[in-house]
């Protein structure tokens, strides 16, 4: 019951936010037919990064919003050159023209390129979750559960991580759609980003073939990806001893340092390429120091594993 509803849930929400783009593929599904093999790798990476949308949807919305993007742009640009003496005065009609169509390319390149971003990101997901679900499958096998059965009680699991969600994907192709076990974790690696979680599901599917320990499998795979997982947390670590270096450095070191020269050059001169020397003080302690932190602590926020 618990996962039925999750899918009706997530139906509900697909279905309100797909709506414009249903709407663009009912009105360019027949005009846009030349760019689906010039975009064969976008649909290799909505499948990966387990978008709910078809492929020649998609395109559809891609060249609708780049559209709708142009016109706003066109609009913009001739409502600045209404308001502004733009010069010369043939830029001023050329604008829009030029505005329209840059801001719809950037449209259609940043929808190309948000699949393949989902894709790195699922990635990274996956590789901080493995190493701790496999010690779930493991627990779960020892206790004498099929691999079927592994799976449907990851997908019961209320939580929306990554292998939950694909947990889920598999019970709903083996209960709804009517596949078998191995057809539907074959159809989940075909959308899996390249990687030990890739690695992991061909090995399961081997090992159920084979009338292998599932119990085994499990064991030591947890094992190698533990060991991978204190390699990269060691190596995180290193980074952030990295970090603590810069941290001094650019927030301790720089700004005093900065402070007593421009107080020492202040008693000769009172300003520098003419710059006043007071001012220059307020940018590197308002603005300079401020920034290097912000920088600082999303870097290392970056660098930290989240689980």
């Amino acid at each position: 019951m618990s996962f039925l509803s999750n899918q009706n849930k997530s139906k509900k929400h697909d279905e309100a936010t797909s709506s414009i783009q249903v709407l663009s593929y009912r009105l360019l599904k027949n005009h846009v037919q030349p760019l689906y093999p010039r975009l064969a790798s976008l649909e290799k990476n909505l499948k990966q990064a387990m978008m709910p949308i078809p492929f020649d949807v998609y395109v559809c919305s891609m060249v609708f919003f780049s559209f709708i993007a142009g016109i706003v742009g066109v609009a913009i640009s001739i409502v600045a050159a209404l308001f502004v003496n733009i010069q010369p005065v043939a830029f001023a009609f050329l604008l829009p023209i030029l505005a329209g169509c840059g801001i719809g390319t950037a449209t259609f390149f940043v929808l190309q390129m948000l699949p393949s971003i989902n894709v790195k990101n699922r990635a990274s997901k996956l590789t901080e979750e493995l190493p701790h679900f496999i010690g779930y499958m493991a627990t779960l096998a020892t206790s004498g559960l099929a691999l079927e059965g592994i799976f449907k009680a990851i997908a019961n699991e209320d939580s929306e991580e990554e292998i939950v969600k694909d947990c889920r994907f598999i019970t709903r192709n083996i209960e709804i759609l009517g596949m078998d076990l191995v057809s539907a974790i074959a159809d989940l690696i075909k959308r899996a980003p390249k990687g030990p979680y890739a690695e992991l599901l061909e090995g399961a599917i081997i090992t159920v073939q084979t009338g292998g320990n599932l119990k085994e499998y499990f064991i030591a795979t947890a094992k190698v990806q533990l060991e991978e997982k204190k390699m990269a947390l060691r190596k995180s670590t290193e980074s952030l001893g990295v970090m603590a270096e810069m941290y001094t450095i650019l927030l301790i070191v720089f700004p005093l340092m900065a402070v007593i020269m421009l107080s020492i050059m202040a008693i000769m001169s009172p300003d520098l390429a003419g710059f006043d020397l007071i001012q220059l003080m307020n940018l590197l302690t308002y603005v300079l120091v401020p920034f290097f932190g912000v920088l600082l602590l999303f870097m290392m926020d970056s660098m930290v594993p989240k689980r």
